[in-house]
């Protein structure tokens, strides 16, 4: 089985981080706001007097009062960002390819689309209806297809002069982890080719799939990547 064992996991524990996050951010926003209230109802309704000793003291306390009311704005904009995170990440249904049931939930979309084909062609239609029906049929026959066919590739490790690539099953991740810290230019092409740098992982990574084992190829051929002498890259 493909995927990462802790998909689940993850994607929960992403769903409560957007939350809490949320929840602090708003918090401090409605912090913000009781902050900027107490200081304007300090002021009792008091006029600005120009020449006053009072002056140079209202025109501070109002700068508060602005800055407090701004910046409970600022962070309320940003609480509603994060709980709309948390509830478009709770009602994604997108089968990610780090799913271990990806295919199996593949399947069964592919079972549900070919009965409403069945369906739409006993009842009133558009040639339009039909076509995008099978056109989506096609798209996951062709997802499931490429799936299966990774969960047969064994992708042998290759070592580097100054480090190693492999395949981490349990992330699910192809994953360049070097001996010491590559110079700017390597950095900057592992980028451009989709690689990320995870510190949890003290490497270089991209999911597993064929074009990642492309790019990997890509790398080695332009020698971005310097394989040991004689090390067979399959």
């Amino acid at each position: 089985m493909s995927g990462r064992l802790d998909y689940q996991e993850r994607k929960q524990k992403r769903i409560e981080n957007y939350e809490e996050k949320s929840k602090r951010i708003g918090q401090e926003a409605e912090g913000r706001y009781q902050k900027g209230r107490q200081i304007l109802h300090a002021m009792n309704g008091q006029p600005l007097l120009i020449g006053h000793h009072s002056e140079k003291r209202h025109r501070a306390d109002q700068k508060r009062i602005d800055n407090n009311f701004r910046k409970a704005y600022e962070l309320s904009e940003k609480s509603n960002y994060y709980e709309n995170k948390a509830e478009a990440a709770k009602n994604n249904n997108a089968i990610s390819s780090d799913d271990p049931e990806a295919i199996q939930k593949l399947e069964q979309q592919l079972h549900a689309l070919e009965k409403l084909r069945e369906d739409t062609k006993k009842t009133e239609h558009t040639t339009y209806e039909l076509n995008y029906i099978s056109a989506d049929i096609r798209r996951i026959k062709a997802r499931i297809e490429e799936l299966k066919e990774l969960e047969q590739l064994d992708f042998k490790d290759i070592k580097l002069k100054n480090g190693t690539i492999i395949h981490n099953k349990e992330q699910n991740r192809i994953q360049i982890i070097f001996d010491e810290i590559p110079d700017e230019a390597v950095r900057g092409k592992l980028k451009q080719r989709g690689f990320k740098w995870a510190r949890s992982q003290g490497a270089w990574q991209r999911m597993f799939n064929k074009k990642t084992i492309y790019e990997v190829r890509w790398l080695i051929k332009e020698q971005v990547l310097e394989v040991v002498e004689n090390e067979k890259v399959s």
